[in-house]
């Protein structure tokens, strides 16, 4: 066999492998080359790159981003899809076998997201390529149908082992999406298993989530490790989980997670820099809003792991320009809401952020516009909510614009404000309950 034809049938194979396009039993090429010269792909050493982005939030362009660096705030501009499109072209050039996934969070935070259902976040998506996904919590924004349909339009296969359908009266139905997927890789497998977040009902509104029925990972996540590691034979198995920081380190501590090799996780934004070793799995999380890119390097040989090095790569505006293909998606799709989306609607003269456990600037202005809306109210509370990069870029006035869509990033949920009368025993019992949730 010619150096080239082996070549082509090498790349042929791995295409179509990893692309899910057609399954072992059914690549006719592969068969002719194992009968005729015996060739077993993974013998050789190689390289496989497994990329995560996660609680983007619909942040579709560059932002400015938060960072804590010799013992202070200092803020630059990170993000963008078509900051990202540079990056992972840059990649796939590097590294032959490389998958792409993204973890949720992907249809709710902004102005545009909320105007178009989500709808207007799919293209972009695809454009990219990915090969995986995950829902995230805000998956089930614009309810159930909304979610299938959204998810549904995406080109990539989908996974969660933790959703049902709801039959009624407490009953599951089948999966909504299947709990897994294998990526095969020049003749070897690597498997992943999707969890979301099991609190979706009670951490946000039930009627988001309604007709679905969530499990603990705990529940099924050896019978499905069992799967992936025995009977399909996986070399290496990866979670793809949706649940939060914390969640995803008692996870990886449980012994039914025996036999995970990384946990992906999200939902937190967490920055994890250095995998976070624990007893079954090692965590990571790749931050959020677009800003960074998880990226597994594994190294193979003789069908096993022999390496596997971690990175949190920042996607720098100055370092990867825009991709004009994508750069020209986005303002097709963003034009017909541009002039809203851009409206000035008032100036902030401080740096406005959500990043700080105690207190945000982003938070305090919310509170303030609320106690100046309801002078004779005692106590204001607003939600913790995570989603909404820092805006810091001071316009011709020298002070820093609040847009229309700006709102959106800040508040994408269409929240009623409520008032009522609580007793100060109460709100201290409340407020013990959630700094224990959080610090505990």
């Amino acid at each position: 066999m010619s150096h080239n034809r082996r070549n082509f049938l090498k790349t042929l194979g791995a295409v179509s492998a990893g692309a899910g396009l057609l399954s072992q039993g059914h690549l006719p090429l592969n068969s002719e080359v194992m009968e005729d010269e015996n060739i077993n792909f993974s013998d050789q050493e190689f390289k496989v790159t497994i990329l995560q982005t996660t609680d983007v939030h619909c942040q579709i362009h560059s932002h400015d981003e938060l960072f804590w660096e010799n013992d202070k705030v200092v803020f630059r501009k990170t993000g963008g899809y078509a900051h990202f499109a540079t990056y992972l072209k840059k990649q796939r050039k590097k590294v032959q076998n490389i998958f792409l996934m993204d973890t949720g969070d992907m249809f709710q935070g902004s102005e545009l997201s909320v105007k178009t259902t989500g709808k207007a976040i799919s293209p972009i998506l695809n454009a990219l390529k990915y090969d995986l996904y995950l829902p995230g919590n805000w998956e089930v924004i614009y309810g159930k149908k909304e979610m299938q349909k959204l998810l549904g339009g995406l080109h990539a296969p989908k996974v969660c082992a933790n959703m049902y359908h709801d039959l009624g009266d407490g009953k599951k139905g089948d999966h909504i999406f299947p709990p897994y997927y294998i990526w095969n890789v020049n003749g070897l497998k690597i498997g992943f298993l999707g969890y979301t977040d099991h609190l979706v009902p009670i951490r946000q509104s039930p009627n988001y989530s309604k007709g679905i029925i969530y499990t603990k990972p705990e529940e099924n996540i050896a019978q499905y490790v069992d799967v992936l590691r025995n009977q399909e034979q996986c070399v290496y198995v990866i979670v793809v989980a949706h649940i939060g920081l914390s969640q995803q380190i008692h996870l990886a501590n449980m012994e039914v997670t025996s036999g995970v090799d990384y946990i992906f996780g999200a939902d937190t934004h967490e920055r994890v820099r250095t995998p976070i070793i624990c007893k079954y799995s090692k965590v990571v999380e790749p931050g959020a809003f677009g800003s960074f890119c998880g990226r597994l390097e594994l190294t193979i040989k003789d069908g096993k792991i022999i390496k596997d090095t971690y990175f949190l790569d920042e996607i720098s505006v100055d370092k990867y320009k825009e991709d004009k293909e994508i750069h020209t998606l986005i303002e097709t799709i963003e034009k017909p809401f541009l002039n809203d989306i851009n409206r000035v609607v008032g100036y902030s003269t401080i740096p406005l952020y959500r990043y700080f456990v105690i207190e945000n600037t982003i938070d305090t202005m919310i509170l303030n516009a609320l106690r100046w809306r309801l002078p004779d109210i005692d106590i204001v509370l607003s939600n913790g909510f995570r989603f909404c990069p820092p805006r810091t870029t001071a316009d011709s006035t020298g002070n820093i614009p609040i847009t229309n869509g700006f709102i959106f990033d800040m508040l994408p949920v269409d929240s009623h404000i409520r008032t009522g009368k609580v007793t100060g025993k109460q709100l201290k019992e409340w407020l013990e309950k959630e700094l224990n949730n959080v610090f505990a």
